[in-house]
């Protein structure tokens, strides 16, 4: 799709050019209970700058660990090297560096055949003249050159920082500058199908079978994840309106800050408190007990706009 001519638009933001793309429109259609549904779906393909210089920069370094891989194939002989006798070997090994760092057609490789011979006198003791003598003939396989395709990469780097995304929004509607712009936060509108499927929430493995089973564990896990986007998105604004950080979120950095914090590192600083409430009964007498919370968590509470009583209150609603 990147291929050949193609005219682009130029895609601009608030802060610069953002890079350009181009699109297409493609009947579809789709068959629902005996009925026909069709609709009209554009294709674009875009190219983000900062994502192509990102790409290119990674692609660099994988060349450069390819090429420093590549000449110590065949190092001068010494403790522990062994050398390439035979040119299959040789070759497979330069096909399984290139591979390794993505790097295939982009680098070329110069090899040559090395000959010595070794005379070896037979029997024992020290050479004579009159004692037979054998040549063999050590074979070995050495790189000469490794050389970047200057060519080849520019092709690959010309394909370096394309996406494609599809709208069945019209362009009287929306443009494709402007739908590019709009598709920016995508992962601020998909991310939050990951705790759904996984972790925290969890819909897999799915343990129901009926239809309304399905129907009723979905509302109620896309209830939860509602809570926890705004449990998350609350305590991000406040942050942010106070200009402060929150620390003790992340259990091997104590001292790490942010102002970013997540929904799952929220909850999971509740979790590591492990609150109990405890019954205590002397003779007549009962008493509850529930664990004191942290700064933290009294922080994260603050910032939700609930008082830390209503947590103290669950011990004495358990009378």
């Amino acid at each position: 799709m990147v291929e050949g001519e193609q005219i682009v638009t130029l895609i601009w933001d608030e802060e610069g050019l953002l890079g350009s793309g181009y699109e297409w429109e493609r009947p579809l259609s789709v068959e629902m209970s005996g009925e026909q549904i069709a609709w009209t779906e554009r294709v674009q393909v875009v190219r983000s700058l900062a994502l192509a210089e990102r790409e290119s920069h990674h692609l660099e370094q994988r060349l450069a660990k390819a090429e420093a891989t590549l000449r110590a194939l065949t190092l001068p002989p010494g403790r522990g090297r062994r050398p390439y006798r035979d040119e299959a070997t040789l070759l497979t090994a330069v096909a399984d560096v290139v591979k390794q760092y993505g790097v295939t057609g982009l680098l070329q490789v110069t090899w040559q055949r090395g000959e010595e011979a070794i005379t070896r006198y037979g029997g024992r003791g020290r050479g004579s003249p009159n004692r037979p003598v054998r040549t063999e003939v050590r074979v070995r396989y050495v790189i000469t050159e490794v050389r970047r395709d200057e060519e080849a990469i520019q092709r690959r780097k010309h394909r370096l920082g394309w996406r494609i995304q599809v709208t069945n929004l019209p362009v009287a509607q929306m443009s494709l500058a402007q739908t590019v712009v709009h598709y920016r936060g995508w992962w601020c509108l998909k991310r939050d199908f990951h705790p759904v499927k996984d972790h925290p929430i969890g819909i897999r493995p799915l343990y129901v079978r009926r239809e309304d089973q399905i129907i009723g564990l979905t509302r109620l896990l896309t209830l939860a994840l509602r809570l926890l986007t705004l449990i998350e998105s609350q305590i991000r604004n406040k942050l942010a309106q106070a200009g402060e950080t929150l620390n003790g979120l992340y259990e091997s950095q104590p001292r790490r800050t942010t102002d970013r914090p997540t929904g799952a590192r929220l909850l999971k600083a509740f979790a590591r408190a492990e609150i109990t409430l405890t019954r205590i009964e002397m003779r007549s007498q009962v008493m509850w007990h529930i664990t004191p919370l942290s700064g933290l968590l009294e922080r994260i509470l603050a910032y939700l706009g609930l008082s830390a009583a209503l947590y103290q209150h669950l011990a004495e609603n358990s009378l």
